[in-house]
């Protein structure tokens, strides 16, 4: 079991919170718009915007100079087109001469091969002894034993049973208790009071605005 160390503090006086002020709407401060001696003289205008002119092309000067063409200009006249002749082909004539007979060779027929005898070569070698050769076992059939269920002198008495499940109810809920104590809470109070009436200005509504022409 926890051991609740005891010690000689104890609370005095009385406990409270203070409660917190409710909300309360804010009187706003009224715009004072600063004063100065400075003071806008003349009239003021905005400077209009040229429109759009196409501008002039400056006319072209043709510089002078004191060269002149001498004699006539003609201009040569281009043939028609003429199908052109094909070239007779002339075929070199030289002093070579073959001499002798021209002789080619004859191919071969084809002719199947003749198979080679092999040739088995003899030795002196000789195996000594007797050669023995490991016998492989073959496989067997295995027939599977029948199982025996053993026997024994336990026998169930009685009749057997299942437990009903409970069925489904709603737990009660606790009642709540509240506690009692003896706080109460002190309320500070203060001299300011809200003075003169409260109002909300009102919105202005939508209007269009003017687009002025340039």
């Amino acid at each position: 079991s926890q051991v609740r160390p005891e010690d000689n503090l104890r609370p005095e006086g009385e406990f409270y919170t203070p409660d917190k002020p409710g909300f309360r709407p804010a009187e706003r401060p009224e715009q004072k718009k600063p004063q100065d001696n400075l003071k806008p003289e003349g009239e003021f205008y905005s400077p209009e915007k040229p429109k759009y002119k196409p501008g002039e092309r400056p006319s072209q000067v043709r510089p002078e100079d004191n060269l002149r063409p001498e004699g006539e200009f003609y201009t040569p006249e281009k043939p028609g087109f003429r199908p052109a002749e094909r070239p007779v082909q002339k075929k070199p004539q030289d002093n070579l001469k073959p001499e002798g007979e021209f002789v080619k060779p004859e191919k071969q027929v084809y002719k199947p091969a003749d198979k080679t005898e092999r040739i088995i070569q003899k030795d002196n070698l000789r195996t000594e002894g007797e050669m023995t050769f490991v016998e492989r076992e073959e496989y067997q059939y295995v027939v599977r034993p029948d199982q025996v269920k053993p026997s024994d002198n336990l026998k169930p008495e009685g009749e057997f049973y299942s437990p009903e499940k409970p069925k489904y109810k709603p737990g009660e809920r606790p009642s709540q208790v509240r506690p009692e104590d003896n706080l109460t809470p002190d309320k500070p109070q203060d001299n300011l009071k809200p003075e003169g009436e409260f109002y909300s200005p009102e919105k202005p509504k939508y209007k269009p605005a003017r687009i002025q022409a340039c």
